[in-house]
């Protein structure tokens, strides 16, 4: 209800400039927000799952009771309930979950020892909690793709003894996809290139329908690039994934955390130039500030780095002259206050509504 109040308001404020104005540059922009809300524009959206630091602190071994005890005394509802929120404004048609952790016990634990037996006694797993809260307001979201990136299992010190358990984090890219989406051809894959080996990174990808257009959705998680090998390996990964792409006759849309600083521009982020180069298109970039709900608050702080990203590529015709108007605003778990309405960035995550002119899909 709030979305479709929000979405009201919008048009009735957009109706009402338009009567109080008839400059034709205006006008086509009025044009342009009624495509946006048409029935046949795409909503994605990109969004890391973790809860936070505490999961990757686990992985210093050998981990503690303490540090374990502090994992368990965050309001992972609280959480879920906050995604759901962002989820419940958008609507997204699609979403790219990256960092989206499973958390698993054994007691006693025989890592410490040299054993190779895995933890398996499920202590955590926020996926399943999130779809039950959307399950619960009416939104009907399933999981359609699913990648397993590390799978990392450490000691934990649980007393002066001293004695063990052990603690398994396995990390995952997920992709969900609303009730009336069509979804097939779902693909996944780890890349080649990789900084430590038992710290794979992947991408998923299905073709999606969405009111008789079809489209190519992709969601990856790139390695970070603190340093010059980091960039190193960042840069064999993306390579490895345009080259994945480049013979896709569907439109592409990929989503993700990819680590590289699109507020550098082409001159200080190579991997996001290598993605511009190969002819995908930042939708952040294409953004109608007028349809967007022009706010301080939609822009990305200077101080921060927007890693994550909305690309797309038409691969028929070049697609700058064909990319239609965007709605596009940051959402993110480090809010002081949750609340509908979109969201200062804490650069988590980017929802991106937009239009492709595209070929009916043909049955």
């Amino acid at each position: 209800m709030k979305y479709v109040m929000a979405v009201g308001l919008c048009m009735v404020a957009l109706g009402a400039w338009q009567v109080t104005t008839f400059n034709p540059e205006e006008e086509r922009e009025e044009t342009s927000s009624a495509e946006l809300f048409g029935p046949d524009a795409l909503t994605v959206m990109t969004r890391g799952l973790s809860t936070g630091a505490g999961l990757e602190r686990l992985l210093e071994a050998p981990g503690t009771a303490e540090s374990f005890a502090a994992l368990s005394r965050a309001d992972v509802s609280t959480h879920v309930r906050r995604l759901a929120d962002e989820i419940q404004y958008a609507r997204p048609h699609l979403i790219g979950l990256q960092q989206v952790k499973q958390v698993r016990l054994q007691s006693p634990g025989d890592a410490i020892f040299g054993g190779t037996q895995p933890a398996e006694s499920l202590y955590l797993d926020l996926l399943p909690v999130l779809l039950s809260e959307l399950q619960a307001r009416g939104l009907h979201y399933r999981e359609v793709a699913r990648v397993r990136n590390a799978d990392l299992e450490v000691p934990l010190l649980t007393s002066a003894a001293p004695t063990f358990d052990d603690v398994r984090v396995t990390d995952f890219d997920v992709i969900l996809a609303r009730a009336d989406v069509d979804v097939s051809g779902a693909r996944m894959g780890h890349y080649r290139a990789r900084r430590e080996e038992d710290r794979p990174r992947g991408w998923a990808s299905v073709a999606a329908t969405v009111e008789g257009r079809k489209y190519r959705f992709v969601s990856t998680h790139l390695e970070p690039a603190p340093d010059e090998t980091g960039l190193r390996v960042q840069l064999a990964q993306a390579e490895e994934l345009i080259g994945s792409l480049r013979r896709e006759s569907l439109p592409v849309v990929l989503v993700g955390d990819f680590n590289t600083p699109a507020n550098l521009g082409l001159v200080g982020a190579p991997t996001y130039r290598e993605l511009l180069l190969a002819g995908y298109v930042d939708v952040w970039t294409h953004r109608k500030e007028k349809v967007a709900w022009s706010s301080a608050a939609l822009d990305v702080p200077r101080r921060e780095e927007r890693l994550n990203l909305v690309l797309v590529r038409n691969p028929v015709t070049p697609l700058p002259r064909q990319l239609g108007p965007v709605l596009a605003y940051g959402v993110g778990s480090a809010l002081e206050e949750p609340r509908f309405g979109p969201w200062p960035s804490d650069l988590t995550g980017v929802v991106a509504r937009l239009r492709m002119p595209l070929a009916t899909v043909r049955n």
